[in-house]
């Protein structure tokens, strides 16, 4: 048998299929499908929890205290350097920043998620991952096979 790694969700309409038959495949190659499914499980739980927690009024939460716009699909956050990054780190850390969570989050147990998010979406917009980019992996994996790395 082959090796291979399959990913299959369904819920309600939300139907998810990944498969990758392992053969030739590298390792930074699964890692590159791996990172993929991520992104995927990752954002869709993001989604199931709106109804929960509204993402939207965090997103708004985000962008004041950044300072970020959108611009197409990218965020651009105005004169980033050392001290506004510490800046937005403590603001993120702030009981002011609690509170504002706070008026859109009841139970304690979500107040922590929101946190979780808020800091997430911050940081994605000062241009921070925290994830794994398959896209990045994939151009790694070619730049391999064609002895670039």
């Amino acid at each position: 048998m082959t090796d291979q790694i399959e990913f299959f969700a369904q819920y309600g309409k939300w139907v998810a299929v990944k498969k990758l038959k392992i053969e030739n495949q590298s390792k930074a190659e699964v890692a590159r499908f791996l990172a993929s499914v991520h992104e995927s499980i990752d954002r869709k739980m993001w989604e199931f929890l709106d109804e929960d927690i509204p993402l939207g009024a965090l997103d708004e939460i985000a962008v004041e205290i950044t300072g970020a716009t959108r611009k197409g699909k990218k965020w651009v956050t105005p004169r980033l350097n050392e001290e506004r990054t510490i800046e937005i780190m403590a603001r993120l850390r702030s009981t002011g920043t609690t509170r504002k969570i706070k008026q859109h989050v009841k139970s304690k147990e979500l107040v922590e998620l929101a946190k979780i998010y808020l800091t997430r979406r911050a940081l994605e917009m000062i241009g921070v991952n925290l994830e794994p980019d398959p896209k990045v992996i994939e151009k790694y994996t070619t730049k391999k096979e064609l002895g670039e790395v």
